[in-house]
């Protein structure tokens, strides 16, 4: 009995061993000798023996490149795109998120990351919403519900409402052109900041462009 108990033990501290083994990297690119970030290079994360063994994706309007449940190990990172250097890094293991930069020089060669098919469909224009409006822009409600109308080019995937500036507990929703919102109680004027954003998943990288905050008030009576 207490072989295997003390077998059941050491399983229990594996699994959680497992659970916690994993992390978040981030990988940022910018051309050479210039601070603006490049789009659509390509990085694989992995090892010499296979550069894109836990995952590949392109970088957003941002230069970014987020990779989720990454193991705690010694990574190699590779970054291409055509018209620059590619370029390859290690990275060190680590017991929390990680996060490379990494500068690519115009030119050729070195060895390419590649993606497969689709992955340049990730990469396109930012977003940009250009309004919200409470209930199609009314002055006064008398309900707690609300919608909240808005203009946005970029196809978003997702939103989130709320009426605290750093959206605090808000969630990302699927994305609507009139999403309903309920204010919180208590007569006056409330404000509501609104943002949306276009994210997708791709060979392990988790993709996201972000839209600028917009904010509208109405007076709840």
């Amino acid at each position: 009995m207490k072989k295997i108990t003390c077998f059941s033990a050491l399983l229990l501290m594996l699994l959680a061993s497992v659970a916690i083994s994993a992390a978040e990297v981030q990988v940022r690119v910018f051309e050479r000798g210039g601070k603006a970030p490049l789009v659509g290079v390509a990085v694989c994360l992995g090892t010499p023996a296979r550069i894109n063994q836990f995952g590949a994706g392109l970088t957003d309007e941002n230069g970014n490149a987020v990779f989720g449940n990454v193991p705690r190990a010694t990574l190699l990172v590779t970054a291409s795109k055509n018209g620059y250097k590619a370029e390859q890094k290690n990275m060190g293991a680590s017991t929390s998120d990680r996060m490379l930069v990494i500068s690519l020089p115009t030119g050729g060669g070195g060895v390419q990351c590649e993606l497969g098919e689709g992955a340049a469909e990730l990469s396109g224009k930012g977003l940009s919403l250009s309004r919200i409006a409470i209930n199609n822009g009314a002055a006064v409600t008398k309900t707690l519900s609300v919608t909240l109308d808005n203009s946005v080019t970029g196809q978003p995937t997702q939103y989130r409402a709320s009426e605290s500036p750093d959206f605090k507990g808000a969630e990302w929703k699927n994305y609507k052109e009139a999403p309903v919102f309920s204010l919180s109680t208590g007569l006056g004027k409330k404000t509501v900041y609104f943002q949306v954003r276009r994210y997708a998943t791709l060979n392990g990288a988790n993709l996201e462009t972000l839209s600028p905050v917009r904010t509208d008030s109405i007076l709840l009576q």
